[in-house]
């Protein structure tokens, strides 16, 4: 049975404020944008369990079609093998950090940010994690540089100006449930997943049989 239906466990929470006459008017968090920041937005990235950027799991972004036709970003997650399986069956796809911050107009985020080896020369991709490591700890903002092919990372000159609000210490919902709220049920994490049953299966071509090249000087063929 292929099921396109996630299971990971959702804890709508919700954070209100006194609504009466005269009181701060309501916030409702049931909505988490799943982008970049923009390059107006000052934002934070929670430090979920003081662990820094390791405190965000690990997955695969791939841009396919929904059901409806639309061009999605769907979020490949579980075990170490099944995301190797879902690399040679779904491409293309990048391998990234689904981090999770506030702006300080209590805009909650996800933002796959993509990882970086050692050998990497994108700019655009160091830049950004440069930029995701700093936004741990600084309100910060994020702003695209396309002639420099970079980001720009900017420092809010007066951090302790910035108003303290208690979903800027503490998130307004729960890490998996805004992964989920953000990606909107489009979560592969098992083979059951449509888009993984419908990718096909990688078939090993004869050319990468060692003999091959000498069978076709032998051969001719």
């Amino acid at each position: 049975m292929i099921n396109d239906d996630d299971d990971i466990t959702l804890e709508d929470i919700s954070v209100n404020k006194d609504c009466d006459d005269g009181l701060e008017s309501t916030i409702i968090f049931d909505f988490v944008d799943l982008s970049k920041p923009g390059p107006n937005d000052w934002f934070k990235l929670y430090n979920l369990d003081n662990k820094g950027l390791d405190g965000f799991i690990t997955g695969l972004i791939a841009k396919k079609k929904d059901a409806a036709g639309m061009m999605q970003p769907y979020l490949i997650i579980g075990s170490d093998a099944f995301k190797r399986k879902c690399r040679q069956r779904i491409r293309p796809t990048q391998h990234v950090k689904i981090t999770y911050g506030i702006t300080t107009e209590s805009r909650p985020f996800i933002w796959p940010v993509v990882i970086v080896d050692d050998l990497s020369d994108n700019k655009w991709q160091l830049t950004a994690w440069e930029i995701a490591r700093a936004a741990l700890t600084r309100w910060t903002q994020i702003i695209s540089d396309k002639p420099n092919q970079r980001n720009i990372h900017k420092d809010h000159d007066n951090q302790d100006q910035v108003p303290k609000r208690d979903e800027f210490k503490t998130p307004p919902i729960d890490y998996m449930s805004a992964i989920k709220k953000a990606f909107k049920g489009r979560i592969i994490k098992d083979e059951t997943h449509r888009l993984y049953a419908d990718a096909g299966s990688v078939v090993k071509s004869k050319i990468d049989n060692p003999n091959f090249k000498k069978k076709v000087n032998k051969n001719g063929k």
